[in-house]
């Protein structure tokens, strides 16, 4: 991970996430997402192909480059050279292989670049005579290091930042089994159990301890909830204490009110802003001494279904230094009763009223040919 991360191979890295998987064979796998600064984001073609490559190298310039991209970056043979590959479905490759020849690297804002692969050296793998158009992206520099399989992609809109993330929800591989003794008798339902399929190495990772995912920076998810409608979680059998203890409990929002009312620094903050200037710690904020860089904060997304909640979530964005659910409904001294009122005359909602006064005015006093012309306009 240093090299990516830390040391910079690929540009210097603000922000990480890795996970682990397992395919029933082999070493774990890692899949890792590297956020770089700005100024080494790739934005041309041109630092592109300074990193990431899509070619055969030559086996004069480089032979041990040349050994590990025919040993550990070719795809397939699959296609009409190989319609029985695992990855053929339907008479295609599910990993889009093989590629198009290219003279050079084209940006696309919706998939991942198409890599510059021109016509060049020739191999021979399982064999069937490959080129240009069945290799992997990579970057020389990890390979030659690492000699193994590190697939390296630019990633250019969210659809492939979302590729790493479903490795950590996906839950575990699973395996049908059959369990008969003499006869058997066909039941659907309890013909086939489900039940988790570990391999080896997945149990020899977790036996040693190791991670099966991190990230660089900690998510704060801040909750947004209306006055004594906070969440309140109930144990079978013992609601009544755990409701006692809920309702004493203060979330995250209560508190950065309580905060509000004593800290003058922190009456200048909103409340995205409180975890990288305190730390939340029993039931209360509490200045940070130390950190605070490697943190996000995350503000629960709500729909404008929910309107209060709705407009309560914008006047947090909005509006330092909140002391209580009445300082948030209150704009130039004036208590409004719903937050959505509060949000308009704070000028954060846009009105209706402008555009029905000047339609008002239009039909009393325009001519019929004027009305015309102004329905075209609008």
């Amino acid at each position: 991970m240093d090299d990516p991360t830390v040391q910079g191979a690929l540009g210097k890295s603000i922000a990480q996430v890795y996970t682990i998987e397992f395919q029933k064979r082999g070493l774990p796998q890692a899949h890792i997402l590297i956020v770089l600064r700005a100024v080494d984001k790739f934005s041309t073609s041109e630092h592109i192909d300074k990193f990431v490559r899509a070619k055969i190298p030559s086996s004069i310039e480089n032979l041990q480059l040349h050994e590990i991209v025919t040993k550990c970056l070719i795809h397939g043979p699959c296609g009409i050279d190989n319609l029985e590959a695992p990855c053929m479905e339907e008479g295609q490759c599910k990993k889009m292989f093989p590629k198009e020849f290219r003279t050079e690297t084209t940006m696309n804002a919706s998939v991942y670049p198409l890599y510059r692969r021109c016509p060049g050296d020739t191999i021979f793998v399982r064999g069937r005579e490959m080129d240009n158009i069945f290799v992997l992206p990579y970057n020389p520099y990890l390979l030659l290091k690492y000699n193994a399989h590190i697939n390296v992609e630019v990633c250019t809109s969210l659809r492939e930042m979302k590729y790493i993330y479903k490795y950590i929800y996906k839950g575990f591989d699973c395996a049908n089994m059959v369990l008969s003794a003499g006869q058997v008798q066909y039941n659907e339902i309890a013909n086939y159990i489900d039940a988790r399929y570990v391999s080896a190495p997945e149990a020899m990772w977790r036996l040693l301890g190791s991670h099966m995912h991190d990230r660089s920076h900690a998510v704060m998810r801040l909750p947004v909830h209306l006055p004594n409608q906070k969440q309140v979680t109930l144990k079978d059998g013992h609601e009544e204490q755990a409701l006692e203890a809920e309702i004493s409990r203060q979330t995250t929002l209560e508190s950065w009110f309580q905060l509000n009312q004593s800290d003058p620094d922190a009456q200048t903050l909103l409340n995205t802003d409180i975890p990288y200037n305190y730390v939340y710690d029993r039931n209360k904020w509490k200045r940070r001494k130390r950190g605070g860089k490697k943190i996000v904060a995350r503000m629960y997304v709500l729909n404008v279904e929910d309107a209060e909640r709705f407009y309560l979530h914008m006047l947090l964005l909005h509006v330092p230094g909140a002391a209580s659910f009445k300082f948030l409904r209150t704009v130039d001294n004036v208590i409004y009763d719903t937050f959505k009122q509060a949000a308009f005359h704070c000028h954060l909602l846009n009105s209706d009223e402008e555009w029905d006064h000047c339609l008002y005015l239009s039909n009393a006093k325009a001519t019929t040919s004027d009305l015309r012309l102004y329905s075209v306009l609008l």
